[in-house]
Parts: C-alpha cells; structure tokens; sequence
C-alpha cells in the first residue's frame, strides 16, 4: 500500500493514477471505472497485436493508453492509495473485470514503493537482491513508446477492441 496526498500528485504530476473509464478497453471492461498507477500494466489482446507482435497478449502501461477515449489521468484534488498484490511469480489478475498484472519485481517496482515495504518484500523474497535476478513476466510487455503509439492508431482506425477476446 503506497499513499500520496495532494501535495505528493501536484510535486510529481508523473504519479497520478490513470483512470479507464467503464467498457473503455471494449467488450465492456472494465466492468466499472477503474484507477491504476501510471506504470501499471493490463492484458491487451487482439488480431492486431497477434500479427504486430507474434503473440496473443501484451501487457502495457497504463499511462501509454491514455489517447484512448475513456482513459485520462485524474486530477486528484485529495490524494489516492496504491495497492499493489505480491505473488510468488508475476501473475494476471483481475480488476473489475479487466485483466491486468500483479506487482513485477523490476529494478522500477523496488524504486517506487516506500523503503519499509522494500525491507517486507525483500525478507519475503530475499533473491531480488541477487544480481542476475529477473522475475519472470506473465506475459510479454509492450513499453516501447512509438511501438505502442502505432498500435493504438492501429486500433482506432480498425475500431478494434483492446480487451482481451478470449477472457
């Protein structure tokens, strides 16, 4: 759990939590409004990621979604709460009905929580702190920004749902 005030979001606008409005994915998820943390990922899956990308599903950061219609960052005038779900492997979960993932123990993720949940995540999984240590990722990530830039215009001008088909 990671708290931020209004001071903390007005200081560090990069940390404002990004909402995806009800069925703004398509297929209508999320099944209600829904805030992640900027650099939180969700499942996207469509024929055009499979012939862009060889796979079924990527994850994505939130934050590079936001042209889509129905996904903005929020203005927090009181604060917000992130709370982040460990598991023993990175996994898919889901959050009002949208796929998206659980905490990936990346060189980004122990950064941006608080050095008391850093000491708890560290005692619980002590090998993050080896060198060649790397979580293995639920599904591929997608963070290159012109890469994903294409296709969500690919997607727009296909009117192509990002939700993911078979879910």
């Amino acid at each position: 759990c990671r708290k931020l005030d209004a001071i903390d979001l007005t200081v560090a606008p990069k940390l404002r939590p990004i909402r995806i409005s009800e069925g703004a994915m398509g297929n209508g998820l999320p099944k209600r409004d829904l805030e992640l943390s900027p650099q939180h990922r969700v499942l996207v899956s469509s024929k055009i990621i499979k012939r862009m990308f060889k796979t079924d599903e990527v994850l994505v950061p939130v934050k590079k979604l936001v042209e889509i219609e129905g996904i903005d960052v929020v203005d927090c005038a009181i604060g917000t709460t992130y709370f982040h779900l460990l598991f023993d492997h990175h996994e898919i979960v889901y959050a009002n009905g949208l796929p998206s993932e659980s905490l990936y123990l990346g060189p980004q993720a122990l950064k941006s929580i608080s050095a008391e949940a850093r000491n708890e995540v560290v005692a619980l999984f002590p090998e993050i702190l080896d060198r060649d240590f790397l979580q293995v990722e639920a599904r591929p990530f997608l963070e290159r920004g012109n890469t994903i830039k294409r296709m969500v215009m690919r997607h727009a001008k296909n009117h192509q749902s990002f939700a993911v088909e078979r879910w």
